[in-house]
């Protein structure tokens, strides 16, 4: 296998900050599955977000990237949907479109990988993509979405990043010799919250943006009626994103502790999402200000080093958690007590 990683880092560097620190921590060949795996799926993201586009056309795009996926033996198809996006204006971030006009050398190192872990990233990705033409089609004639029940917020984030959760623990019992039945049906059971709170945690943080670019994932009941409301109307959402990173706590804590790379790498985004969401806790009157809010670099690899210090004792694990998410824990009691 000769997966050429280190030009595969940097454009995970420019893809995500969190995934471009956490995924060098897994061992080969999970390292280079999930690295390529994450990428395709930033193209589907950035494809369902592409809100300047017409509802139709991120349909077509969605389908011609699962075409793409399915057919790893077809370069010719990954460059062909590669090629117009050379001349892309209307995606905003230029580190996600350069990830889709290099999707001829994803698909490249795809073919590197074992046969069963390419099929399991073309089934996965399919899924997802699917799912957002659904979601997609949902949109109205302004070209906008709003959901209006949890169960709606719960279903979309199964969509877009409960079936990576699944993904990932399919990677992970293929690849490890630790993992017993057992342990895979308990990982199965809470992998989707797993997912699901590092995606509420992104909602809330980006939840300003999402809302001037037509994109209104928490429900009207929660959010604030304006900058003078001081009800904290809001407050039930981080208790509900808090409540999923237990699960995703409990689903670290369920990997084997032999596997130390798959470890850090599901430790990593839990803790940071729970200080992330901690801090927006703390400054949420801002969320709707458009400041960006979230933790400094400093914090981020003072964090970094805990979770390497605690990696392989459960409870120092739970202890680091408790104490990052002390805030939200009282924030829950307050809300139940209410």
């Amino acid at each position: 296998m000769t997966v050429m990683l280190d030009r595969l880092q940097t454009l995970l560097i420019g893809a995500s900050r969190t995934f471009a620190l956490n995924i060098p921590m897994l061992p080969s060949p999970l390292v280079e599955a999930v690295t390529l795996g994450y990428l395709l799926f930033r193209n589907a993201d950035t494809i369902e977000d592409a809100y300047l586009w017409p509802r139709e056309r991120r349909i077509e795009e969605l389908e011609k990237l699962i075409a793409v996926v399915n057919r790893p033996n077809d370069p010719a198809l990954a460059r062909s949907f590669a090629a117009h996006y050379d001349h892309e204006e209307q995606v905003q971030d230029p580190s996600h479109i350069q990830v889709l006009r290099q999707t001829p050398f994803i698909m490249d190192q795809l073919r590197e990988l074992p046969a069963e872990y390419i099929q399991v990233i073309s089934e996965h990705l399919t899924r997802t993509a699917r799912g957002m033409q659904s979601w997609i089609g949902r949109y109205d004639k302004h070209n906008s979405l709003s959901l209006l029940r949890l169960r709606e917020l719960d279903d979309y984030c199964y969509t877009v990043a409960g079936i990576v959760g699944e993904m990932l623990t399919t990677l992970f019992a293929l690849y490890s010799p630790h993992i017993q039945e057992g342990q895979l049906l308990y990982l199965r059971t809470l992998e989707i919250g797993y997912a699901a709170g590092l995606q509420l945690t992104n909602i809330i943080k980006d939840s300003f943006r999402d809302h001037t670019e037509g994109r209104h994932y928490i429900p009207r009941q929660y959010l604030p009626l304006g900058p003078n409301d001081a009800s904290d109307k809001i407050i039930p959402i981080f208790v509900y994103a808090y409540r999923h990173l237990i699960q995703g706590l409990d689903y670290v804590l369920g990997v084997p502790a032999e596997e130390i790379g798959i470890r850090k790498f599901c430790l990593v985004p839990i803790v940071l999402a729970g200080a992330t969401l901690d801090r927006l806790l703390q400054h949420r009157s801002e969320l709707y200000s458009g400041d960006d809010v979230k933790i400094n670099r400093a914090r981020v690899f003072e964090l970094l080093n805990r979770v390497d210090e605690v990696i392989s004792n459960d409870q120092h694990i739970q202890r680091l958690w408790e104490h990052v998410t002390s805030p939200l824990v009282a924030a829950s009691r307050r809300f139940s007590a209410a």
